[in-house]
């Protein structure tokens, strides 16, 4: 068979597989091709650092945190063994709006997440947005579907190193720590990322960026002892909520044979006094408690949900830390990547 003629026959027949791909799974490529778009406007208008430090009216803060992710990035590769990335080397001025939306769904009596099948990934637990409208069509599909749903935007995002992460403007406003805490996290997904096991990968990345953040403020007693307060609080209400959260299954069970109307109704007063049980928690920053009740009202099961996906398995991560890998942490993130 001549060469040019195999080769027809070859692209055709890819041609053909790629149309069946698409015609069986035509939510998803649409999908993909939507975040796709919004993924490539934000990387072709992004700018260097310098650029916009000059053109925009920052604070001096601001600045810092310019140089400081520089130095989280150039730290977690020399001193953490991060696989070098060029995420965050550039920056997208948001102009104070969200750019990106997030979906998470849970079952109405049960906290079990509503997953989503997507290539290379595998399985997922939550669902992004470009554009705030889509994501109201499924948030508002879901419900209609019956189940809890939370959407929210995010601070930041990973593309698994396929992309080149920008620095999104937000970021700069804020905390020494929590900056560091941010970027330490969000740079670990491209130095691992386990297919199909979303709430591993993100409480993995909350425990290593914990525990990098520790480490790089070491020289920093102010914004270290800030850091740690923040962090007490948030100890404080994970453990509340991981009660909350056994307590609450618990009570779905007890009530599953009861008829619709009186299911929703008492599963309405249990989620109401776990939300205002955490006015008991002693926090440094009491402020924090009015959102966390509003969130666990307006989101119920998937606020669990979301619990679970990043915070669950601090405890087990931790035990891992100090048995296998001695509390060093470069010797966990190389035998990782």
């Amino acid at each position: 068979m001549p060469f040019k003629k195999f080769i027809k026959i070859l692209c055709s027949l890819f041609l053909w597989l790629f149309i069946c791909i698409c015609s069986v799974f035509h939510e998803t490529t649409v999908y993909l091709i939507h975040q796709s778009h919004g993924q490539i406007y934000l990387l072709t208008h992004t700018q260097s650092f310098k650029e916009y430090a000059d053109e925009s009216a920052i604070t001096e803060q601001q600045k810092l945190n310019l140089a400081l992710i520089e130095e989280i990035k150039k730290y977690s590769v020399d001193s953490l063994n991060y696989k070098p990335t060029k995420n965050f080397t550039k920056i997208y001025n948001q102009k104070n709006a969200p750019v990106l939306w997030v979906i998470t769904a849970s079952s109405p009596y049960k906290i079990e997440p509503f997953y989503w099948q997507f290539p290379i990934v595998g399985k997922v637990s939550y669902k992004g947005f470009f554009d705030k409208e889509k994501a109201l069509v499924l948030k508002n599909k879901l419900i209609c579907d019956g189940y809890d749903v939370d959407m929210r935007s995010v601070s930041a995002w990973s593309t698994l190193g396929w992309f080149s992460d920008p620095v999104l403007s937000n970021m700069l406003n804020k905390s020494k720590g929590n900056l560091c805490n941010l970027i330490f996290h969000e740079l670990f997904h491209a130095t691992y990322y386990a297919g199909s096991s979303v709430d591993f990968n993100e409480n993995l990345a909350s425990f290593i960026a914990h525990k990098a953040t520790l480490r790089f403020l070491a020289g920093d007693s102010t914004e270290l002892n800030f850091y740690k307060e923040g962090y007490s609080d948030n100890k404080l209400m994970d453990e509340h909520t991981a009660g909350q959260l056994t307590a609450l299954n618990r009570y779905y069970d007890s009530i599953s044979a009861f008829e619709s109307g009186r299911k929703k109704l008492l599963k309405l007063r249990k989620i109401s006094l776990i939300a205002n049980s955490f006015e008991r928690l002693d926090l440094a920053d009491k402020s924090r408690i009015k959102a966390v009740k509003n969130n666990i009202l307006g989101f119920k099961n998937a606020w669990f949900v979301d619990f679970n996906q990043y915070n669950s398995l601090q405890d087990s991560l931790e035990g891992v830390f100090n048995k296998i890998y001695q509390s060093n942490l470069p010797k966990m993130v190389q035998s990782l990547k």
